[in-house]
């Protein structure tokens, strides 16, 4: 028996924090002291303008962007910390982006058993029963052995969410999964976001759509400049914003007559 100290804890509870989180392009500082927190199990949906940094946020959490200051706590691990075994964190941690950036030319199932085959090691058998039976949560169950240009992009984007739930994860990213989509095709992939915010995923969610947000937040987190302006219960940031700039915000997104209901 080892009794040696494990060197990076196991992942657990899988919650998020941030504390002062910077990030800069050049002299463009993009998150100028970011505070935020998920608990496990909650549901936060970031909204805001183009260019407020929630992507650069979302992205920062899973270290797919450096950050320049700040600190970053992801189910027990400090993300932010230098000597990190990011692999361990990230095998928990599943996101989708706006494009689907799914294989060509692997299949739906060999598309969702790549990664847990090749990181996690599982068998192949195995790792083709837990893709079937996320690619059944998300209606795909007949699509196993199409390629990704067979499908349209609604259907592309829930094998996106199938591959990255192929790894069970403990937390979900999504970076506005629904931004590059036909408008009737919104309506399926925020279906199955519903359904996994209904089975207790923890979710940190970039997003436009504040239908929604409305209905399945716990809290909405409102940002512009690269700063939090305003956050709290959906009923509040959306239903009764506070703040100046968030108010300009919905008055111009959820406004029918506005054309670019997308900013």
């Amino acid at each position: 028996m080892n009794d040696s100290t494990p060197t990076q804890p196991e992942f657990h509870a899988a919650g998020v924090s941030i504390v002062g989180l910077r990030k800069s392009y050049g002299s463009n500082e993009v998150l100028k002291g970011i505070d935020l927190t998920v608990a496990p199990g909650e549901v936060v949906c970031l909204i805001g303008p183009s260019g407020s940094g929630k992507s650069t946020l979302l992205r920062c959490v899973n270290l797919l962007e450096q950050p320049n200051a700040g600190t970053i706590h992801v189910g027990g691990f400090e993300a932010t910390d230098p000597d990190i075994e990011l692999d361990k964190m990230r095998r928990n941690v599943g996101m989708v982006f706006q494009q689907f950036n799914l294989f060509p030319h692997l299949t739906v199932t060999q598309n969702c058993t790549v990664a847990p085959t090749k990181v996690l090691k599982r068998p192949s058998a195995e790792a083709r029963a837990t893709a079937q039976r996320h690619l059944a949560n998300v209606g795909l169950a007949d699509f196993g052995d199409r390629y990704p240009d067979q499908l349209s992009g609604g259907q592309q984007q829930r094998v996106a969410i199938a591959r990255a739930l192929s790894m069970e994860p403990q937390l979900m990213l999504f970076d506005e999964p629904t931004s590059a989509l036909d408008p009737e095709t919104v309506g399926e992939v925020l279906s199955i976001m519903r359904n996994l915010a209904r089975a207790g995923m923890t979710m940190l969610v970039v997003t436009h759509e504040m239908a929604f947000a409305r209905e399945v937040a716990d809290r909405v987190v409102f940002m512009d400049g690269g700063v939090v302006v305003e956050e709290g219960t959906a009923a509040e940031v959306i239903g009764n914003p506070q703040q100046p700039r968030t108010q300009d915000f919905l008055k111009r997104v959820l406004d029918p007559t506005h054309v670019d209901v997308r900013e």
